[in-house]
């Protein structure tokens, strides 16, 4: 798998370099092996330390950092007498490679060639008989020795993966694999094309006979398309307030993992393409029509995605009994708003609050705005999702009299100078923040794109230096 151009830089250089654990054994060293000639000068460079723990000062790091200095320094030293350095490097240099501490420490002082070489992720790839990624499909290169949450999280948000530096990882790697639910999918690869070989599926590997150079490699779902499951389910997912860039990485594999989308078309449009996804965008004022032919696809094996804007189990029309109820929440539009205009915080709980039950009354409900008196009267923030967030329940023009009723119940408990925040497209291309006084509050200006923040009566409205106003809760009680 070398390169002709590797071949020959072999050949031309004097000094031969390359990096082993305290062992001895270069795989590096062993590629290159039938280039190397009697009169080669080879600079074996040994880590002090692999995996294992070390006393040096500055811990681990500290004594890879010492290592890499002195190995440079005995590199240099060639240099420096006219020798030509040729450090191996398994795979390419750059990628994961051990070269690119000299290279930082070395390149800008002597005139240096890289020359690339095939990755362990091509070759892997390659052994498996299997494309990576096709179309538009996203490849996560992810090192095996990341936490094993943050390992879930990236294998859930991706379409294909590789994931390097197995070993002592490879039980949390598997783990993460199995709670992202790409078990099924992924392979394991170890020393692709050299002897000792092993592919497999991932999940039959027996965690205590893996070493280091091994990949998982979770390929491309184009070319590998899912069995169809024994039964259809269904998957409500609610996708936030705008794009892709709101997108939790359990929805996103949730939306990648689907073999068809339902929803109402302006959310279903917002879900990015995939091929052989079939989609089916239809009226906001269906949703009953659209949970029956959701169902009715899963009654045929289909796997479908119900796609909503809102947190499916809040104020959520979709509740349907299913085969497989997965509902898939979002931090809610609320909190968005709420980061975007420093609106009052939750106070710290250090004394018990009485907070009503009723502070989720949607727009729909005619009864919400007197249902709002239990809640109004207190000094915790009200987040009107209670009455007008399009992100429980839109306000159409047709609906906006119960939002002047809440502003009438809620005049009749706070001041008229309490701050309202008016929160329109928090997150999308036309995202705009206004403060308003509660007294001044038009209901004309609240649409289904809309979020309301309703200050307690201790919110208050700062202006900054800027010019620019901000709303900020006190974290205490009042006396």
């Amino acid at each position: 798998m070398m390169t002709l151009r590797a071949a020959r830089v072999i050949a031309e250089a004097d000094v031969i370099a390359y990096h082993c654990a305290r062992h001895g054994r270069s795989i590096a060293r062993s590629i290159a092996a039938p280039h190397l000639r009697p009169e080669h000068i080879e600079e074996r460079l040994m880590y002090p330390v692999t995996v294992e723990t070390t006393d040096h000062p500055g811990g681990y790091r500290g004594a890879l950092d010492d290592f890499y200095e002195q190995a440079a320094a005995r590199l240099a030293a060639h240099l420096d007498a006219g020798r030509t350095v040729a450090v191996l490097a398994e795979g390419d240099p750059f990628f994961y490679g051990s070269y690119q501490h000299m290279h930082k420490r070395l390149a800008h002082r002597y005139p240096t060639e890289v020359v690339p070489g095939v990755t362990s992720i091509s070759a892997a790839a390659a052994r498996l008989g299997t494309p990576l990624c096709e179309a538009e499909e996203v490849l996560t290169v992810i090192p095996g020795t990341l936490p094993e949450e943050e390992l879930t999280a990236r294998l859930a948000s991706t379409d294909s993966a590789v994931v390097m530096k197995l070993g002592r990882t490879f039980p949390a790697v598997r783990r993460a694999m199995e709670s992202s639910g790409r078990l099924a999918e992924a392979r394991y690869v170890e020393r692709a094309t050299m002897s000792g070989e092993r592919t497999g599926p991932l999940a039959d590997i027996d965690p205590e006979s893996v070493p280091y150079f091994s990949v998982a490699v979770v390929p491309s779902r184009i070319a590998n398309p899912r069995p169809a499951p024994g039964k259809g389910e269904v998957v409500v997912v609610g996708t936030g307030p705008a794009g892709p860039l709101w997108l939790t990485p359990e929805t996103k594999r949730a939306l990648a993992d689907a073999d068809e989308l339902v929803g109402y078309t302006t959310y279903v449009d917002r879900v990015p393409q995939r091929p052989g996804q079939i989609r089916h965008g239809s009226d906001n004022k269906v949703e009953s029509e659209r949970a029956e032919f959701a169902l009715d696809l899963a009654r045929r094996g289909r796997r479908v995605a119900v796609v909503l804007r809102r947190r499916p189990g809040r104020l959520s029309p979709w509740r349907p009994p299913c085969w497989r109820w997965r509902p898939r929440t979002r931090t809610r539009t609320f909190r968005y708003g709420s980061s975007r205009a420093s609106p009052p915080p939750t106070p710290p709980p250090r004394r018990p609050v009485r907070r009503s039950a009723t502070t989720t009354r949607c727009s729909r409900c005619p009864t919400g705005s007197s249902r709002g008196r239990s809640s109004s009267s207190g000094w915790s923030p009200t987040a009107p999702p209670t009455w007008c967030s399009p992100c429980t329940t839109p306000v159409p023009a047709a609906r906006t009299w119960q939002v002047g009723k809440a502003r009438e119940v809620l005049l009749g408990h706070r001041a008229p100078d309490t701050p309202v925040v008016l929160g329109r497209d928090i997150g999308g291309p036309e995202e705009s923040v206004r403060i308003v006084r509660l007294g001044e509050l038009d209901p004309a200006q609240v649409d289904m794109r809309t979020i309301l923040l309703i200050g307690s009566s201790q919110t208050q409205v700062v202006r900054r230096g800027d010019g620019h106003e901000i709303v900020w809760t006190p974290r205490r009680y009042p006396e």
